[in-house]
């Protein structure tokens, strides 16, 4: 298996506030690594006069333990919020992440 995309895996930290009270999200690195990539699915809805596109995809990277669904992947600048984190067990050399673009990270 190729691994040939460089993706990023961030928590959020902490929510700050502004002088005029806006809250911003802070993020923090936790690692990054090489992964195969490939859209899964998509679609398109229209919700309160907008339409909204998500797709889905699969991330295979070498197996780790410090990746969870909590995390944030950005894979070329997009964020991706993780809905499913496949752990096949310590033995196999790669495991697989779905994540979603297009939805509230």
């Amino acid at each position: 298996m190729t691994l040939n995309e460089m993706v990023s895996f961030y928590t959020l930290a902490t929510q700050t506030q502004d002088e005029y009270g806006t809250l911003s999200s802070t993020r923090t690195l936790v690692t990054t690594a090489w992964a195969k990539v490939r859209p899964l699915s998509g679609r398109e809805r229209n919700q309160s006069d907008q339409t909204e596109e998500s797709a889905m995809y699969r991330f295979w990277i070498h197996q780790r333990s410090d990746i969870s669904g909590s995390h944030i992947l950005v894979w070329n600048g997009t964020d991706y919020n993780i809905s499913f984190v496949a752990d096949n067990g310590p033995k196999e050399p790669y495991m697989y992440l779905d994540a979603v673009r297009g939805v509230a990270v």
